[in-house]
């Protein structure tokens, strides 16, 4: 018997500007691949299934597929249920931290693990009031007052970070208590 992992996938820019897309056809073409358990979650580009564990899953494996069936480029974002559960549970801000602002805390999934320059890079664009740690193919964000309010220039990061894609950590614990492992 083959094991089957879960994986979590997040697709960038789903339901925004003049694109509409029901949850239905956002798992659609992860049910013709044949993944198992294939749902959408919000309706926002949050997809979940199961696969046999050896099966290569990736953005480069996923992303052709999701074109042809979307009829647009969707940037895809993959972890496995074990490195979802273990970004969520390394949130790096304290309570206190986390109760002086007014904002949530972001979470925001890199396709690559930024090199020291970027980081560094990236470190000089953020405002006083807003912290950002980068932990590996992830970096979190506490906005002070909020992501409107911030002046964060995220199209700035994506240049020196690459492609990526953002979501409230709220968001993804609940997808990890409804779907789990």
């Amino acid at each position: 018997m083959t094991d089957r992992q879960r994986y979590y996938v997040f697709l960038r820019a789903i339901n925004t500007g003049d694109r509409r897309m029901s949850n239905e056809q956002l798992v659609e073409p992860f049910i013709r691949a044949g993944f198992d358990d294939a749902v959408a979650y919000q309706a926002a580009g949050n997809i979940t299934f199961r696969c046999d564990s050896g099966a290569p899953v990736n953005a480069e494996s996923l992303e052709p597929a999701l074109r042809d069936a979307y009829g647009f480029e969707a940037p895809v974002f993959v972890r496995r249920a074990d490195e979802l559960r273990t970004i969520v549970d390394s949130s790096p801000f304290t309570a206190d931290e986390l109760d002086a602002t007014e904002g949530r805390e972001q979470l925001t999934l890199l396709r690559d693990e930024p090199d020291e320059l970027a980081i560094a890079s990236l470190a000089e664009l953020v405002p006083n009031d807003d912290r950002v740690v980068v932990s590996g193919r992830e970096w979190y964000w506490l906005p002070k007052a909020g992501v409107s309010s911030s002046q964060l220039p995220v199209a700035g990061i994506e240049q020196l970070l690459g492609p990526m894609t953002m979501r409230t950590l709220g968001t993804l614990e609940r997808m990890i208590r409804k779907f789990g492992d």
